[in-house]
């Protein structure tokens, strides 16, 4: 049984990729962090109380490990990111203290949405791969629809783990995307959007992002019905500052135009695991439920075995 989740949230993650988990840690430190980026924008000249000094539509800041971020590290994060990998199995679910929370990004203004992807730039990826665990979207500010929520791709997830099941040998992360692109749902989504995203730098008119916006909207609209049996939507995300968004590892998702104007903050996290995934565990109850979604993604029925094996890059 799940600690944090509902069986409803965790059956949404299975089907969908991605769920949100509201208030995963107190709205307040949620709200510190954010005055605390707000300190480290102001040595750049952004002045919180005037607009006319956000002179950037997106900042990246460093990787802090920082007292500041030690109040996000609560028991109902940890149970939630366990409930989908298994109790004990995250590296950080039981030193939680002086650990990295990633970049942080600031959105002040228009990205217009493109580079459909999901993440792992900093391994080399093979079906059981650990490094990433989950991707976590940890919110410290509230977004709203149109106010730079990230864009999901859900079920896409199916489509990473069929390419990569034929990679044994393994796959760097840019060849990865590239060969899933081909899927002809996502060659639609990707390549028109990422004409979208080059537009943006190249003074894209009014008319130019309202096509881009019509674009998204018809991914957005209409649910696309695989063959092999699961369904592909474009969702953009929300919520409040405390709020998680957890994401199939293989799940894609992309950056989404602020049309609000309101600054949001958030980064991206990751939480890997101590070992690899097992695709063959001998009681079927210790599978978490990221490795029964990797097994449903093959058609791998209750029982049958994995053949699947991982072939280490030479050298």
């Amino acid at each position: 049984m799940p600690k944090v989740l509902t069986n409803e949230q965790v059956q949404h993650f299975r089907e969908k990729g991605w769920v949100k988990v509201e208030q995963a840690y107190p709205r307040e430190e949620a709200l510190k962090v954010q005055d605390f980026l707000w300190d480290e924008l102001a040595k750049r000249g952004f002045n919180k109380e005037d607009p006319s000094s956000w002179t950037e539509p997106v900042v990246r800041l460093g990787d802090y490990v920082n007292p500041v971020t030690d109040g996000l590290n609560s028991d109902r994060l940890t149970g939630a990111i366990e409930d989908l990998l298994g109790e004990g199995r995250w590296q950080c679910g039981q030193d939680r203290h002086n650990v990295s929370w990633g970049g942080f990004i600031i959105n002040f203004g228009p990205e217009v949405p493109g580079g459909w992807h999901y993440d792992g730039s900093h391994f080399r990826h093979y079906l059981d791969s650990w490094e990433q665990g989950l991707l976590l979207v940890c919110l410290f500010s509230s977004v709203r629809k149109g106010g730079s929520g990230t864009l999901v791709a859900e079920g896409s997830h199916n489509i990473v783990a069929k390419m990569l099941a034929k990679h044994e040998e393994g796959i760097g992360l840019g060849e990865a995307i590239r060969e899933c692109n081909k899927h002809p749902w996502l060659a639609e989504l990707s390549g028109r959007n990422q004409q979208a995203a080059n537009d943006i730098y190249n003074n894209a008119t009014s008319k130019d992002k309202k096509s881009n916006r019509e674009h998204l909207a018809k991914f957005m609209n209409t649910a696309y019905e695989d063959p092999d049996g699961y369904s592909l939507r474009v969702v953009e995300t929300t919520g409040e500052p405390g709020d998680l968004v957890i994401c199939h590892p293989f799940l894609y998702h992309a950056p989404s135009d602020n049309e609000l104007g309101v600054p949001r903050f958030m980064c991206n996290r990751v939480s890997p695991t101590y070992d690899r995934m097992n695709f063959n565990r001998e009681n079927p109850a210790d599978y978490s439920v990221v490795e029964q979604m990797i097994r449903a993604s093959l058609g791998l029925k209750d029982g049958e075995r994995c053949t699947w094996a991982r072939k280490e890059e030479a050298g």
